[in-house]
């Protein structure tokens, strides 16, 4: 029976992995993890979320199923948190097992209406998208957000692409870190776009995955809350794995404004599609962001935390860009310095990309992602030279 399923895609990320464990080199540099590293390639636990759970083993008086859509709580706190005045009771909300369930829901619902929109997507986009809305039977086209070789943002050719789209269609956006790429659109190009998707009757769905890790908490969650405040249906997705590093304890929520006299079917088939999916959601990491977010000293650390894991990998891209001035005395990669989180993509060609790895022993995802968070000032230098002389080969 088995030997007749299909051949599943392997995920680039996995391949990258799978291929730095394979290298028999000492002197390799792995650049695919998705996670933030410090210096030392450790990803610390917030000092926060170690007090946070201390003070849950002492007053957690039971570890009994939440209700299928979570802790109405941990929605209302993080509703208000990244919402604000647009966040109300009128909203469905949802905890989910981090972002990627979030997402599998709202795919699931979507592709369940009676007459399924099309998502659309901006390309290259985070790599997990296709395979979820895939499997989940939605409808979905791309539409160009970035060329790899420039390093350019193609915001005229997807606006331009938006023109197709149908009322009742569905745009799926990243917040701020946009990933793969690190560059987000321009304030002016991010109101143009909520113009273009408001003349068309297209529905904005927001995938925030990096709050905290552009500017600043609060700043980060601006984007959403001009969704929230100018449409009458639109969708958030949440992931706090980034935010709180807290990967493994799958801490996300799902959003949805609706309008009124659909808010109550919307929220049995949210509850409906959860319970033949992923069922009850994990509460450690969900709990954890409720007490710190309720708790003032302790928001106040965790803030301090994000604030100081933003700045390195700020100071990461600025390091690159400096190196390669000291160095070559070029700007190839300047564009890293304009960029925000952890993710970019070097603008290299598939044989450039293999180059990289063999003759130089760094590992990258295919596409040419890196995560700056994953290097270290000794590191950086090895990068730029690399790179640099890569880009300088005229066989390459």
């Amino acid at each position: 029976m088995f030997e007749k399923a299909d051949d599943y895609p392997v995920d680039p990320i996995m391949i990258g992995a799978d291929l730095f464990a394979q290298d028999p080199r000492r002197d390799k540099l792995n650049l695919t993890v998705g996670i933030y590293q410090d210096e030392h390639g450790r990803t610390p636990v917030l000092e926060a979320v170690k007090l946070a759970e201390q003070r849950l083993i002492e007053t957690q008086a039971s570890k009994s199923y939440l209700a299928l859509t979570g802790d109405a709580d941990y929605c209302r706190l993080l509703g208000h948190e990244i919402l604000g005045d647009a966040y109300n009771a009128g909203w469905v909300a949802a905890q989910t097992s981090g972002g990627a369930v979030a997402l599998r829901v709202m795919a699931d619902l979507l592709a369940q209406l009676p007459e399924p929109p099309t998502v659309w997507l901006q390309a290259p986009t985070y790599g997990n998208y296709v395979p979820i809305l895939t499997a989940a039977g939605a409808r979905h086209q791309a539409l160009p957000y970035y060329e790899t070789l420039r390093s350019e943002l193609t915001f005229e050719q997807m606006m331009d692409g938006l023109q197709a789209a149908r009322p009742g269609d569905v745009f799926l956006m990243q917040g701020v870190c946009h990933n793969p790429t690190g560059a987000d659109m321009s304030p002016d190009q991010f109101a143009a776009l909520l113009d273009r998707l408001e003349a068309l009757g297209v529905v904005p769905w927001i995938d925030l995955a990096y709050l905290g890790f552009a500017q600043d908490f609060e700043a980060d969650c601006l984007m959403a809350r001009r969704i929230a405040e100018r449409f009458d249906e639109c969708i958030v997705c949440i992931t706090l794995s980034k935010s709180f590093g807290i990967y493994r304890d799958r801490a996300g929520a799902l959003f949805i404004k609706t309008r009124a006299s659909a808010q109550e079917r919307i929220t049995r088939a949210v509850t409906a599609i959860v319970r033949s999916g992923a069922s009850h959601a994990p509460d450690h990491g969900p709990s954890v962001v409720r007490t710190i977010l309720q708790d003032a000293e302790l928001k106040a650390l965790w803030l301090r935390d994000l604030e100081q894991m933003r700045q390195r990998v700020a100071r990461m891209r600025e390091r690159i860009v400096v190196t390669e001035q000291e160095m070559f005395g070029t700007d190839r990669l300047a564009y890293l310095g304009r960029q925000v989180g952890m993710f970019s993509l070097l603008p290299l060609s598939v044989a450039q990309e293999a180059a990289l790895t063999r003759d130089h022993g760094i590992h990258v995802v295919q596409g040419g992602r890196i995560n700056v968070a994953r290097l270290g000032d000794e590191d950086v230098r090895w990068l730029v030279e690399a790179v640099c002389r890569i880009l300088s080969d005229p066989s390459g």
